[in-house]
């Protein structure tokens, strides 16, 4: 699916760069990734903002990678609702944003 969070795929969603670019998906893991194409929640990242050990999101910038999740929640909780995301997703990015507590359903994953 197309991403429902930006409709720019020729630029990194972080730098601007045009170069080097590469899917993010804002859910991780096979499971994250697998639900990340399913519902659009997906961005376009270059290699340093994606890998780089120091700034990317799967390096040390994990604020980054929590603003890019939250993002991803709050595009999708305009498009659908609070409630489908918890039933599809099961964990609250938005919820406890200060201290970085995320709130997860009772459902079985």
């Amino acid at each position: 699916m197309r991403s429902i969070i930006t409709d720019d795929e020729e630029r990194c969603y972080l730098c601007g760069s045009t170069v080097g670019l590469e899917t993010h998906h804002c859910l991780h893991g096979t499971a994250g990734r697998k639900l990340a194409d399913r519902w659009g929640l997906t961005v376009k990242l270059c290699s340093r903002c994606h890998r780089d050990g120091t700034v990317g999101v799967h390096g040390r910038n994990s604020k980054a990678d929590r603003q890019l999740k939250r993002l991803a929640q709050t595009k999708f909780e305009e498009k659908y609702s609070h409630e489908k995301w918890m039933a599809v997703i099961g964990r609250n990015y938005l919820g406890g944003k200060e201290n970085g507590n995320e709130e997860r359903s009772s459902k079985k994953h």
